[in-house]
């Protein structure tokens, strides 16, 4: 090798070590045949609290960062046989007991005729307390958003007690044609929620049209199907993770423009507008009513 090649190799080499000791993600170098550590880097050093000395020349398992011994020599088995190890959550254990969540990605490498291990770790552990506090978040908004949709339903068949189980039997077929076109699971729980509460408008319906026993007249006509636009308005500055004020508000419309309130036609109604209609359909046909017995 001539000279000049060997100047830019160890220059090259420098440079990497530079990049290595400055890297904010833990790196090891372990030798091939024996898995022992033969460098640690500053980032990994002061994520275990173990000094450099007391790294090197030792397993990773032996100074008990890895405290599952069995599963770590399984890896470091697979690493030889095929020249990466990754793992997207490992467990290690600092100096000091505390228990971090890692990830680990291993590679063999070649350098020099010589064949090396490179450990690259990086802490994940407030990603996954992270993770963890949303997941409670959305657990505590799912909660919240069922005690509302409990709460609205509640109102509306307290006034109108011909339609007491309406609202649920309509989101209950509502999710059941939703399945059924695949649609994608936060779309069907939305479209759940927003069944359970279509018909909140009727709150400012008057009692005795929501129960009268005999046919609407043309003005009671007109009031009673105010309830979408009357839904929309109760619902429209809350924030929901769903299309909820379109969805009460599209409810009434058709898809050849002979619905209400704004006579929408085909795309222009939302999808779960669309599927709610279907089923609030179905159920208010086989359902009983004050003006007929069910027809089911």
């Amino acid at each position: 090798m001539k000279q000049q090649e060997r100047t830019k190799i160890i220059e090259l080499a420098h440079h990497f070590e530079k990049l290595f000791r400055a890297s904010q993600d833990g790196i090891l170098i372990l030798n091939f045949e024996t898995g022992k550590i033969e460098d640690a880097y500053p980032a990994i050093i002061k994520l275990l609290g173990y000094s450099r000395s007391e790294l090197l020349g030792k397993e990773l398992w032996e100074i008990g960062a890895i405290t599952d011994k069995e599963a770590a020599l399984a890896a470091y088995k697979v690493l030889k046989n095929h020249g990466h190890v990754r793992y997207s959550d490992l467990p290690l254990q600092t100096k000091a007991g505390a228990m971090l969540n890692m990830e680990f990605l291993s590679n063999a490498y070649d350098l020099d005729h010589h064949s090396i291990i490179q450990c690259l770790i990086r802490d994940i552990s407030k990603i996954k307390e992270d993770d963890r506090l949303l997941t409670e978040y959305r657990n505590a908004a799912s909660v919240g958003f069922e005690e509302m949709a409990n709460a609205f339903a509640s109102l509306i068949e307290q006034r109108d007690s011909y339609t007491s189980g309406h609202q649920q039997n309509v989101a209950a077929l509502s999710v059941a044609i939703a399945k059924e076109l695949k649609i994608h699971p936060h779309v069907v729980e939305g479209l759940r929620f927003s069944a359970r509460i279509h018909d909140i408008g009727k709150m400012a319906i008057p009692a005795e049209i929501l129960t009268k026993p005999t046919t609407l007249n043309p003005f009671e006509i007109a009031m009673l199907r105010n309830h979408a636009q009357a839904g929309y308005d109760v619902v429209k500055n809350i924030k929901f993770p769903w299309p909820v004020a379109q969805t009460i508000l599209q409810h009434h419309e058709r898809i050849n423009g002979t619905g209400y309130p704004n006579n929408l036609k085909g795309s222009d109604i939302i999808i779960e507008a669309r599927i709610l209609s279907v089923a609030d359909t179905i159920e208010a046909m086989t359902g009983r009513r004050p003006y007929r017995l069910t027809l089911a």
